[in-house]
């Protein structure tokens, strides 16, 4: 069977192939970058495990990756990272995927990984006894992250037997009672080729494909799965509610309702009301919640797995709003419920649709694992013409299908609140009487503003140079315009950077460039806030903004065609924001929210904790949103003031990356930018590292006990910050030192986490591991252990030679993003050399196991810092 994902995609024709045991093979030829993915979708998850063996499919998932006959734990990421790839894998309801995504160099190693993986995988009993003690870490972080106990609450309320209402992962009594006969025997059950699809997406012969997927899977013998799904749910009426109280700074609400299967004639018809509600700041729930500062975030979902649905509106809320919030979302419920959309708020959603299908495509990953899903609920072709059915769905259907599913009988709420706040209700009798006086939302008029594209200012530009196939040009005020032209991005990528802003914050200001950034995107001179989004949104974009130590700005993404119109909105945001004071009142209620949020946040609090350890009064001690006294003290004087002078005379410069003719994006930027001019950014204070041993701590009651180490690195210009990179990939992630010594061996953690920061002022490795509260003087000694081994003795030839090939096998498979190209680009320009985004390879080929040694032995020469959230909960 032949055609493309979708009518009009570029590339080659997708292959089917269905070998005589029963594999269904997915073959896609993609040239726009030299890579490949191939994944692996078995049809078995959650849904194919009876109750007392709850969590069974999830643990069979991290077994995959733990050894064969011909492989040793650990060897089959190693193998894969000595090819220059990687591989990860997730269970979900219906599926359990691995995905390995590599140089195209590498495709033959890496199918031969994965098949040796999928058909011969041992599960040892030690390794499963060791295993399990990472998996019950993982279910106590699950534990202590408030949305996902909201979000399973919600299913388990929605739920009286089907198994969407079980908590997936298992709990750990449960888990600890596997066996590896238990689990070899759903491994044998549901690993069979006829319950697996096999896609692959790259720069690939698909002939030379196909021939290597019949030498490694030819020959595994076939089989029948008896699929045992449980219990169907009957239909049910009457409000559901669950309030949960946590040591959580923020409240967690979510409303939900049963959905439909993906393949149900409303399924269309439901995800395009969530778009409605809430994708994009143009949607309602936007709109009427979050900017009236109920919510510091919203959303809103229908997902479908195989043979149900569930939609959910989700919202993070000060505990004193959430009452307020949860009415505000009903309200819009009802008010979709009773009024059908306009036809340009139905085409703005429309287009948001389209363009996120053209972003999830754009990677080889992306394509791949699209093919697969849509592969197992009937047909590949599927998912076009899935999408063409959501873009076919009419206001009077939006209308229709959410007074039909989405009523007040068939309503589930949960609340997870602090534990000294009050409950939204009392009982549910009481919550019924107060969703019952709530209104229907008005019907909502858009009314979008004539977008003035930019006028070809200096058309047939002549860049000043080219340098690592960036064309470098500049507007009438000399900001640089970095122009890369990506062959087959159907999406353009636009990116207004400038340097400082938070390393210039005083310690009175801190949090002045995030509003800023972010206030910046709710009006200018001549668009509302509404407006801004709504004229972006109708044309298929999507805004972006950053805030980093030291750089910050705002981003656009769109279709290559409605390009000139995108410019116009970004140069409108960059250069007029109005600074209304009432949105500036929203953004700092989000960033204060925000910074709640970090303190619940069991991995970014004891990194926040160990930065303050490790810099003082630095700004890089700080978080980058600000602190509670600097966002309250923020007024727009103080934004407009900060503006002027680090935007409007700021060392800024735009970067585009799209299929179009460089000197015509040229052209545009200069038409579109021209209130911008170029000044060079003030040096700023280099922070020292502490003279002592440092550490700042705080107790919780949370379910582990999380440490974050620090040790100083090498900042961004100096020499040995590519050994230092080389460290991260030595230390980190599957077959990582610590990883495999901390994790595989030790069942310290689930997560164990190495990674360096290379920032323009001060460069640092941060060290993370959350685990059992009873573990933490061992997990300390183990941290200091490892680094202690690294200081004392090189690492060996084939460790480097592994992470050499998988740092500049990275770097390849970056180049499949229009996105990663772009910040790529931006982060070599603000450094000073665009010639490193060609020298990066040959600079990491030339580290060697000396300079490793010497990066670690410099690091542990200087005292640590530590960062610690002590769990407390029994």
């Amino acid at each position: 069977m032949t055609g493309v994902i979708r009518p009009g995609a570029a590339g080659d024709a997708v292959r089917r192939v269905v070998l005589t045991n029963g594999l269904t093979v997915l073959v896609r030829r993609d040239t726009s970058a030299p890579v490949c993915t191939i994944v692996t979708h078995v049809r078995s998850g959650y849904f194919d495990e009876v109750d007392d063996v709850s969590g069974i499919a999830h643990v069979l998932e991290h077994m995959y990756f733990k050894g064969t006959p011909a492989r040793g734990p650990g060897e089959i990421a190693r193998d894969t990272k000595r090819v220059g790839g990687y591989l990860n894998a997730g269970t979900i309801y219906d599926y359990t995927m691995y995905h390995a995504v590599l140089p195209a160099a590498g495709f033959a190693t890496g199918l031969a990984v994965q098949a040796d993986a999928y058909a011969h995988s041992l599960i040892d009993a030690e390794e499963l006894r060791r295993e399990l003690e990472v998996i019950i870490e993982e279910e106590r972080r699950k534990q202590d992250t408030p949305t996902a106990v909201a979000t399973e609450g919600c299913f388990a309320l929605l739920h009286d037997r089907h198994r969407m209402r079980r908590w997936r992962i298992g709990h750990p009594a449960v888990l600890r009672g596997f066996t590896d006969t238990a689990v070899r025997a759903f491994y044998r059950a549901h690993y069979v080729p006829s319950n697996t699809i096999l896609s692959i997406v790259g720069d690939l012969d698909p002939d030379v494909v196909l021939r290597a997927v019949e030498q490694h899977y030819g020959a595994l013998p076939s089989g029948a799965v008896v699929r045992d799904r449980g219990p169907q749910e009957p239909e049910h009426m009457g409000l559901r509610y669950r309030d949960l109280a946590r040591d959580v700074a923020q409240s967690h609400l979510v409303l939900g309702w049963r959905g439909v299967p993906p393949t149900d004639t409303d399924a269309a018809g439901l995800d395009v009301a969530a778009a409605l509600l809430g994708s994009g700041r143009a949607s309602r729930l936007y709109r009427d919640v979050r900017e009236r500062s109920l919510a510091s975030s919203v959303s809103a979902y229908h997902y479908a797995p195989t043979d149900l649905g569930v939609f959910l509106t989700t919202l993070e809320s000060p505990p004193e709003r959430a009452a307020d919030a949860m009415l505000a979302t009903w309200s819009q419920v009802r008010g979709l419920a009773a009024h059908a959309p306009s036809l340009g708020e139905l085409a703005r959603v429309h287009r948001g649709i389209e363009s996120r299908w053209w972003r999830r495509v754009e990677s080889m990953e992306g394509q791949a694992t699209y093919l697969a899903a849509w592969e197992a609920l009937g047909g590949w072709e599927r998912g076009a013409q899935y999408l063409d059915q959501q873009l076919a769905v009419t206001p009077e259907a939006v209308r229709s299908v959410v007074e039909r599913r989405l009523t007040r009988e068939r309503l589930a709420v949960v609340s997870l609140r602090p534990t000294a706040a009050a409950p939204l209700a009392d009982s549910v009798e009481a919550l019924t009487a107060r969703l019952e006086r709530v209104g229907a939302a008005p019907t909502v008029v858009r009314g979008g503003t004539p977008i003035s594209s930019p006028a070809l200012v200096g058309l047939g530009l002549v860049p000043e140079r080219v340098e690592a196939a960036v064309e470098v040009y500049r507007t009438d005020g000399g900001i640089p315009i970095l122009v890369r032209r990506k062959a087959g991005a159907a999406i353009a990528h636009v990116q207004a950077l400038f340097r400082g802003g938070i390393t210039d914050e005083p310690e009175a200001g801190a949090g002045r460039t995030t509003l800023m950034v972010r206030t910046a995107l709710q009006g200018t001179a001549t668009r509302t806030s509404a407006q801004l989004a709504e004229d972006l949104e109708s044309v298929g974009g999507a805004f972006g903004h950053a805030v980093g130590g030291d750089a910050f700005g705002w981003s656009v993404s769109a279709p290559i065609t409605v390009l000139p119109a995108a410019l116009a909105i970004l140069a409108d945001v960059v250069e007029s924001p109005a600074f209304d004071s009432a949105m500036l009142d929203t953004e700092r209620h989000v960033a204060l929210a925000a910074l709640a949020q970090l303190r619940d946040d069991m991995h970014r609090q004891p990194m926040r904790l160990a930065q303050h350890g490790a810099f003082g009064t630095h700004p890089y001690a700080r978080p980058t949103v600000g602190t509670d006294a600097g966002l309250a003290a923020a007024d727009t004087a103080a934004l407009r003031r900060w503006h002027e002078h680090h935007v409007r005379r700021g060392d800024g410069v735009v970067v585009v990356v799209a299929d179009m003719a460089p000197d015509e994006v040229a052209a545009l930027v200069r038409g579109a930018f021209r209130s911008l001019t170029w000044h060079a950014a003030a040096p700023t204070e280099i922070p020292a590292w502490p003279r002592e041993i440092t550490e700042v701590a705080d107790a919780r009651d949370k379910a582990q006990t999380a440490l974050a180490l620090l040790l100083p690195a090498p900042r961004r210009d100096a020499p040995l910050r590519h050994a230092a990179a080389l460290l991260g990939t030595i230390t980190s992630g599957l077959g990582g030192r610590f990883f495999t010594t901390l994790r595989d061996q030790e069942s310290l953690a689930y997560t164990v986490y190495v990674g360096v920061r290379a920032a323009r002022l001060a460069g640092w490795f941060a060290s993370y591991l959350a685990c059992a509260p009873t573990k933490e003087a061992q997990a300390r000694t183990g941290l200091l252990r490892e680094w202690q081994r690294l200081a004392e003795t090189p690492v060996d030839a084939d460790e480097l030679a592994r992470a050499q090939a998988y740092a500049i096998g990275s770097l390849a498979i970056r180049q499949q993003s229009a996105a990663s190209v772009m910040s790529d680009i931006a982060d070599a320009w603000l450094a000073g050399h665009l010639s490193e985004l060609l020298d990066e390879p040959r600079a990491l080929a030339a580290v060697t196991a000396a300079d490793v040694r010497t990066v670690a032995a410099q690091a542990l020469a200087s005292p640590a810092v530590w960062g610690v959230v002590r769990g407390t909960a029994p």
